[in-house]
């Protein structure tokens, strides 16, 4: 995989404007791998450094609980610090201004080089933006049309992305110790708490091609990755000057890329998941389907978004979202589709159908540990409502009401969010949210304080 990654890599005709720095974190297999990276770069008269990763986390006992020490012996844990000793080494240690960071299980476009050349600008110009991925997480042959394209997603995609100097300064400091659900969710929970993006193509210019990994468990998953889109366009950039492999990109800047979506959703012809399935859809026309989170792991075949046969192959989490707006193409019909959620805070769908706040009345409220939100909202005579919950889904709200002293991540289960506030949890003193599991009144666990929805009775 570490041959064919870099042979990949090293056949971009633009891969001599950058240094090439392959970090291993393996000590038993350091030497093998560190040869064969060598044997590649060799055959295509190319120059390459080595990192190793030297020192894994040490437990120490005064800082860390039982749980915690635990933790650091998992994959989870060996590849989030690896990701952390990547980025400090890139951009502490030399000092690079900005970095690509890939993994060794991925292949490369021919113009996956040219994508960052072409759009790097827009992340000193934009504010908002903070990292260009060669990945779109919905990017399956079936949903995609347009391989020029490229999107904003508020969802951290990953495989094969660029980060400034910058923004790792930002992410350094708030980096968790324990990212239970990995570094990448962690990242995500990050970006949004930041209301930050990245720039994406439609079609994704790296593709996993492993069969096993630490994330790859079943054929499921295979079917999955096989079924994405890969894009195979020349590049048209040469070793120097300028690229303008994708055109003007300005489009993507926020202003106008919002203006774009605002005036897409406005003219566009609402319908329906029965309608989806009906065939009365046109291929030269745009629809809006409006959709709330609870609803969508049991939409996401009927909508045709994910090929048939795969749910389940990846955690259903709403990916390469635009403020909870999808973009893709209709499976049957190849109309253009926008699912777009009624609770986005940006409020597309207009008053009317838009439930970009928490209901009048509703407040948030957190509960006593190991305490439902039904038992907590009904000590101050109020009641608590699931659907509210969703807005209080965030680390600025969690933060309203508890330290968050080590942190805001992501995790999956029924009591979420919350505050872990039992010392025994790998997680302690992080506030949790979840981008998977639905909300829930009645859940409580015995280590965490909710933060719960409460409406008048």
């Amino acid at each position: 995989e570490l041959r064919g990654c870099l042979s990949s890599l090293l056949s971009q005709p633009d891969v001599g404007l950058f240094d090439v720095l392959i970090s291993l974190d393996d000590p038993g297999r350091y030497d093998a791998m560190k040869a064969a990276a060598e044997t590649t770069a060799r055959a295509h008269g190319a120059q390459i450094a080595v990192w190793p990763v030297v020192q894994p986390v040490t437990p120490d006992p005064a800082k860390h609980n039982a749980e915690l020490q635990k933790w650091f012996n998992f994959n989870t844990a060996k590849i989030a610090h690896h990701y952390w000793v990547a980025f400090e080494r890139a951009f502490v240690e030399n000092d690079y201004d900005s970095a690509i960071f890939v993994e060794e299980d991925l292949i490369f476009s021919p113009d996956f080089l040219a994508l960052f050349r072409s759009s790097a600008w827009l992340l000193d110009e934009d504010p908002s933006l903070w990292c260009i991925s060669a990945w779109n997480d919905f990017g399956y042959s079936q949903s995609v049309g347009d391989p020029c394209r490229l999107t904003r997603s508020s969802y951290f995609p990953g495989l094969g992305f660029m980060i400034r100097r910058s923004v790792w300064q930002q992410l350094r400091d708030q980096w968790p110790t324990a990212p239970t659900m990995g570094w990448d969710y962690w990242m995500r929970v990050a970006f949004r708490r930041a209301d930050k993006e990245c720039i994406v193509p439609e079609v994704s210019r790296s593709h996993h091609v492993s069969e096993k990994g630490a994330s790859i468990s079943s054929k499921k998953q295979l079917r999955l990755l096989g079924a994405m889109a890969f894009a195979r366009i020349p590049s048209i950039c040469g070793a120097g000057g300028p690229c303008g492999q994708f055109g003007d990109v300005s489009y993507l800047a926020s202003e106008r890329y919002e203006q774009w979506m605002r005036d897409a959703i406005d003219g566009a012809e609402r319908t329906n998941a029965m309608q989806l399935g009906s065939g009365v859809l046109r291929e030269d026309k745009m629809y809006v389907l409006p959709f709330l989170r609870e609803e969508y792991s049991r939409m996401v075949d009927k909508v045709g978004l994910m090929p048939k046969g795969v749910k389940g192959a990846i955690p259903m989490d709403l990916r390469s979202e635009h403020y909870g707006v999808v973009a893709y193409r209709h499976a049957q019909s190849r109309a253009q589709i926008l699912l777009v959620d009624r609770r986005s805070p940006r409020a597309y769908l207009g008053p009317s159908a838009s439930l970009a706040a928490p209901s009048e009345g509703c407040i948030s409220a957190a509960s006593k540990q190991g305490q439902s939100c039904i038992d907590a909202c009904t000590e101050r005579g109020m009641r608590c409502d699931a659907s509210q919950m969703y807005f209080f889904n965030d680390c600025k709200s969690l933060e309203r009401h508890f330290g968050c002293e080590a942190g805001c991540a992501h995790q999956v289960g029924k009591e979420l969010p919350v505050y872990v506030s039992d010392d025994f949890q790998p997680t302690y003193r992080q506030c949790l949210v979840t981008f998977i599991s639905a909300m829930n009144c009645g859940a409580k666990h015995a280590s965490t304080t909710r933060l719960c929805a409460c409406v008048p009775r």
